[in-house]
């Protein structure tokens, strides 16, 4: 073999032994520097800075329940923030409730009541039990009541109890600055 043919058979060796280190090198070698994490995904549940128990004084309660009441908070986990002004037993109550699930289909809602700037969906209203919910994007109020003549065994005449709540609803929704 010349000279020449023997060198070229050399430095091939060489330059094919090197790539093989340096792709080792590249595979095996070091750590990669770390890359941030990527953030999680935005959180479905809405905070509520107001907490319901401010949007009506006991005394307003009270004066709707019929009797002496303290507002109880009623947070319910993934659905929002909620206040209960109950009557010793449970035959009257109030309750607010502000909800960040999306607001939910009405249009089963009995009738609308006027409640300032806003419309109220009535989904209930036996004459003693009132269920009202008031969209206002997230979060929106429902609103419950029982009337204390809804425990009595004696046929009471119907308060139409959500007709008799709209001043307390209207309370709330100036409240909450709707």
């Amino acid at each position: 073999m010349n000279t020449t043919l023997q060198g070229l058979l050399v430095i091939t060796r060489i330059v094919t032994a090197s790539a093989a280190v340096l792709t080792l090198a590249g595979c095996g070698g070091s750590e990669p520097a770390p890359t941030s994490a990527p953030p999680p995904p935005p959180s479905s549940q809405v905070h509520v800075a107001t907490d319901p128990c401010t949007l009506l004084t006991d005394a307003e309660a009270s004066a709707h329940v019929g009797t002496a009441v303290k507002a109880t908070v009623d947070d319910l986990p993934n659905v929002g923030r909620g206040c209960r002004w109950e009557a010793p037993g449970g035959d009257a109550y109030l309750s607010l409730n502000l909800n960040t699930p999306e607001f939910p289909d009405v249009t089963s809602a009995r009738r609308t009541l006027d409640i300032g700037a806003k419309k109220g969906s009535v989904l209930a209203d036996d004459g003693l039990y009132c269920l009202v919910y008031v969209g206002n994007g997230t979060p929106w109020l429902q609103f419950s009541s029982q009337s204390a003549q809804a425990g009595a065994l004696d046929p009471a005449p119907k308060t139409y109890e959500c007709d008799r709540s709209v001043p307390v609803l209207q309370k709330v929704v100036t409240n909450l600055k709707w």
